[in-house]
């Protein structure tokens, strides 16, 4: 085809007809350019389709971390409202004297008190980290998508630093104090009847294989105890303080999770 080209030009030239050797210049520039287009085309067409598929690949793993997140977020609000409940019923029990609770209910609710779900540590790095690390964060064509994503890093580091302090108080204050009043062991095993859920079953500790404490645990002096009941207004402060942030994860995740769905579609 080159030399096919080259043997006209050659043509025109020796016949020094110029009009007809622009015209054929023209042609020539004008192939060449469309050929580039075409060419240009092609290579963005077969772009397109590569951060297409790479988009896909991208969502089905946004899709699969919403559904363990969603599990995480179900899990930390059950968890921290057992908790707050627990703190509750003893704050009641305390300042009212009419108030009538059984050993085991109350032993119940000390158990509780030690709860905790560190959602937000264990999404320090979150996938929003790992679509950028990987550099796919680009390939995500919706922008809502991508804002979500933002907002749902940020309000997971907000909630790691609101565990953190909750933890901090939790092993610096208000378990050096129950260690001094209750028998881990009892409370423990009282612990199993309402520990039901799938994340107390997974971590739950067998207390039958451990020597309970035989002497008759009375729980009067600790409810008597201006320290107790201020630590317990603490504790249900701090845990309060989980639950907008974990409301809000969750509207993060359900909106990211709906978005990724229908764009893979």
């Amino acid at each position: 085809m080159i030399k096919f080209f080259r043997k006209v030009r050659r043509k025109l030239i020796d016949e020094g007809n110029l009009k007809k050797y622009l015209i054929y210049a023209i042609g020539e520039i004008l192939l060449v350019v469309i050929g580039i287009l075409i060419a240009l085309q092609i290579n963005n067409w077969n772009k397109n389709k590569s951060n297409r598929e790479e988009e896909k690949i991208s969502l089905q793993a946004i899709s699969e971390k919403m559904k363990f997140n969603q599990f995480q977020c179900e899990t930390g609000i059950k968890r921290n409202k057992r908790v707050i409940v627990g703190v509750e019923e003893l704050l009641t029990l305390i300042s009212d004297t009419t108030t009538r609770m059984s050993k085991s209910r109350i032993e119940q609710n000390l158990n509780t008190l030690n709860k905790r779900f560190l959602m937000g540590k264990s999404n320090s790095t979150s996938i929003y980290d790992e679509l950028v690390g990987a550099g796919q964060l680009g390939n995500i064509s919706s922008q809502e998508l991508r804002n979500q994503l933002t907002d749902l890093k940020a309000n997971m580091q907000l909630l790691e630093s609101y565990e953190n302090l909750q933890v901090q108080f939790v092993d610096n204050h208000l378990s050096p104090f129950l260690n001094k009043h209750i028998d881990r062991i009892t409370i423990g095993v009282a612990g199993l009847k309402t520990d039901t859920t799938f994340y107390d079953k997974l971590i739950q500790i067998n207390y039958s294989t451990f020597n309970k404490n035989t002497s008759e645990q009375s729980y009067e002096d600790l409810l008597k105890s201006r320290e107790f009941s201020n630590l317990l207004i603490e504790l249900m402060q701090h845990t309060k303080t989980l639950l907008p942030i974990y409301d809000r994860i969750g509207v993060n995740v359900s909106i990211i999770d709906s978005i990724a769905i229908e764009s893979n579609r």
